[in-house]
């Protein structure tokens, strides 16, 4: 082969590498810029805790309970701190560096429904299950909670009665489990977010998140802005 032919082909192969990874970098940046859409992915599991007996996996569509009540506690001082710009408010630095209150509420969002779901593979593990009037009450909290739920939040999370039901069960087996601990002289301070009794339980788990959730923004996600 000559060595005008052996460039040729050289040159051939270097274009068709450097297209390559130009179409790579396109694709890879084109989704990472694509707008998260929230209701497209709530079947998928988004979080899951793991202890030494099992896991519990939770979806988007289950975190969406988390979102509405910590947007909708946050979104209440937004107001008070300025009702002109909510924004500012979510955007507020705490501390140093550029967390923002708007990154606090993501990690609180996270951190409620892995203490949530470790108390309740507790509750599970000492045998704790709910009565048929505990289960009815549960339901019944589903469907207020359904009855109550803005447009909003409802496009975000899609729920039904099955779906709230289900958490609700989970969630009063929980409460019902962290009542048998104030009945044994723990305080809530102690069992509550850093208190001293759930952080040594929490020792014995672990979490880990769908990198999917880096793409969620809070603040205006489930309440409405100056926009609507």
């Amino acid at each position: 082969m000559s060595k005008k032919k052996q460039d040729i082909i050289i040159i051939i192969c270097v274009l068709i590498l450097v297209l390559s990874v130009c179409a790579i970098f396109c694709i890879y940046y084109g989704n990472k810029n694509k707008e998260f859409v929230y209701n497209e992915h709530l079947k998928e599991v988004v979080l899951k805790v793991s202890g030494d007996e099992g896991a519990e996996e939770i979806t988007f569509q289950e975190l969406a309970y988390y979102i509405i009540n910590v947007e909708g506690d946050i979104d209440d001082m937004a107001h008070q701190y300025n009702s002109d710009n909510l924004n500012a408010y979510w955007n507020v630095k705490l501390g140093k560096g550029l967390y923002t209150t708007r990154k606090y509420a993501k990690d609180l969002v996270i951190d409620k429904c892995v203490m949530d779901n470790i108390y309740y593979m507790e509750a599970i593990k000492n045998g704790i299950t709910l009565t048929e009037d505990e289960r009815e009450l549960a339901g019944e909290d589903a469907r207020l909670i359904l009855k109550n739920l803005t447009s909003r939040q409802m496009d975000v999370a899609d729920f039904d009665y099955e779906s709230l039901y289900n958490l609700m069960v989970k969630l009063y087996t929980t409460s019902k489990y962290v009542n048998t601990l104030t009945k044994d002289g723990y305080t809530m301070k102690e069992l509550e977010l850093k208190g001293s009794y759930y952080e040594a339980v929490k020792k014995d788990y672990s979490y880990k998140l769908n990198e999917l959730w880096e793409q969620v923004k809070l603040g205006n996600l489930t309440v409405k802005t100056k926009d609507d």
